[in-house]
């Protein structure tokens, strides 16, 4: 829906708002976290492209100027070829705790490192409804994201979010309170979000109707 304002506040046109979706999984396997040493509940973290827009430095500094730094590690998921890639790995890679593990891309396996998780970093800024988002509602993450008006129309008020740096160092260091309160609502929530706004089988249908709305228009203008 950011995008649908910016179109209309931008050129004076109006849009359709069409998302992409998510499947929810109950198949989470904690034995996939024994290839990357980590244990439920005992990392952070982080599944993005690694370019600038996603924000990937504002998360691993305030992770690492936090309590949390040599208590729990930040696992840092995508492809590190990318030149922002390799500039990260090149600042950060001999950080003991800030784990860089490349691209995972049986889902199985991320669904169920994203499940185990004690919280995921989501610091995409750019775009509409991002994918590995509603991927992180639907394995039922605890997110802390980004603050920006695309997170905000998909996780609503089932997030926390953080401008910078220091914002994360905030949240990190008052972690165990933070999650008393919120990530049961938040979880629970995001994943309703998911069955009811961005479920394949809703989808489809929304799109099937809107195809059908633009070849009547076409019959109607002939």
């Amino acid at each position: 829906m950011g995008i649908h304002d910016y179109y209309k506040e931008k050129y004076g046109k109006d849009s359709k708002f069409l998302a992409y979706g998510a499947d929810i999984h109950d198949d989470y396997n904690v034995e996939h976290l024994k290839e990357y040493g980590l244990k439920p509940e005992e990392y952070y973290i982080l599944v993005a492209r690694l370019e600038p827009e996603n924000n990937i430095v504002m998360a691993i500094e305030g992770y690492l100027h936090s309590k949390e730094n040599g208590k729990r590690p930040l696992i840092v998921v995508g492809k590190t070829n990318t030149p922002h890639g390799k500039e990260l790995v090149a600042k950060y890679g001999k950080e003991k705790n800030v784990k860089f593990v490349g691209g995972i891309y049986d889902f199985n396996k991320l669904n169920s490192i994203r499940h185990f998780s004690k919280a995921y970093f989501h610091g995409h800024s750019v775009g509409g409804t991002n994918p590995s988002l509603l991927e992180a509602m639907a394995s039922e993450c605890f997110i802390l994201a980004h603050d920006n008006i695309f997170n905000r129309a998909v996780l609503k008020k089932n997030s926390l979010y953080y401008p910078n740096a220091e914002k994360v160092t905030e949240m990190l260091n008052d972690i165990e309170s933070i999650c008393t309160q919120h990530k049961k609502n938040f979880t629970d929530g995001n994943v309703e979000e998911i069955k009811n706004e961005y479920s394949w089988e809703h989808l489809v249908d929304q799109h099937e109707e809107y195809f059908k709305w633009l070849l009547a228009q076409k019959r109607v203008n002939r």
